[in-house]
């Protein structure tokens, strides 16, 4: 669309003179000089090249097309004020809502525990949930499609800033009856048994790799919903890569064992990520959530 070269602040004016039929007047209710009343109007006949007003005596009278363009600025000045009350509207925490993108792990395991307190003292803001692979999340994100994106690995994107949640090591682990678990040498014996893989995509699938080293391709692989991993792990149907956050409950009650592995640690961050941008209250109320109520916690 061609930029208009009339401006706001020139209609206002303009309706005021129109409406008083007096510049002086006009000038006193807006709180302007005389001269710059008379300026911006004039300005405002030189870009439309147009007389808007005639003088009769000390006053002033439209003249046909000034009487056109009051109409029209009126219907102008209308819109931009119902612009203002549409943002002040979707401002507004009663009107709010939040967008957020997460990996399949943080959903399956984290994101309840953390988005919960924030749901139950802000009732009257919408959260709305997508889980898909990281880096579909975190596109969701750039897009615009997310307010918020939450992730299990580091983000480090342009204009983008974010939080670390949760810093974990990752583990293998087998269920109790396993033979991994009874087993003096459970390592080399890993290629004999199913691993039980995350999702594709995820940032936890991502680094096993790093856990499994050169076993990584031994074994048969089963691949997932991350709502049904763990309760396939716990069956003892084969072991699997884990978060130890995610499964320390099950290890502490001996459900589960963490089998020794040689080797440095592998770090696993759950993090979360927004656009550096103007948000709405309701976003910035979820994300001070999660840097004063649970990255606090790291």
């Amino acid at each position: 669309m061609r930029r208009p070269q009339i401006t706001l602040d020139q209609l206002h004016i303009f309706l005021s003179v129109a409406q008083r039929e007096h510049v002086t007047g006009a000038a006193e209710a807006l709180g302007l000089s005389q001269g710059s009343v008379s300026a911006a109007v004039h300005r405002l006949e030189r870009t439309l090249g147009v007389p808007l007003l005639h003088r009769v005596g000390r006053n002033v009278r439209l003249t046909d097309v000034g009487r056109a363009v009051r109409h029209l600025a009126t219907q102008a000045l209308d819109d931009a004020a119902q612009i203002e009350e549409l943002t002040a509207g979707y401002l507004a925490f009663e009107q709010g809502d939040v967008s957020i993108a997460a990996g399949r792990v943080i959903g399956a395991h984290r994101l309840s525990a953390w988005v919960a307190p924030f749901v139950r003292s802000h009732g009257e803001i919408d959260v709305h949930i997508r889980l898909a692979s990281m880096d579909d999340a975190l596109e969701m994100l750039v897009d615009g499609i997310a307010d918020i994106a939450m992730v299990g690995s580091d983000v480090r994107l342009p204009g983008v800033e974010s939080i670390l949640l949760e810093a974990t090591d990752l583990v293998i682990v087998a269920a109790a009856e396993h033979p991994l678990a009874r087993s003096r040498e459970p390592i080399r014996e890993l290629g004999a048994h199913r691993l039980l893989a995350h999702e594709h995509g995820s940032g936890t699938q991502l680094r096993a790799a790093l856990v499994l080293g050169r076993h990584a391709n031994e074994s048969r692989t089963i691949e997932l919903e991350e709502g049904a991993l763990l309760a396939a792990l716990l069956a003892g149907i084969g072991y699997a890569v884990m978060p130890r956050s995610l499964v320390e409950a099950e290890i502490a009650s001996g459900r589960l064992v963490a089998i020794p592995r040689p080797g440095r640690v592998v770090v696993q961050h759950f993090s979360a990520a927004r656009r550096v941008a103007l948000h709405t209250p309701a976003v910035d109320a979820f994300w001070r959530h999660l840097v004063n109520d649970v990255a606090a916690q790291v």
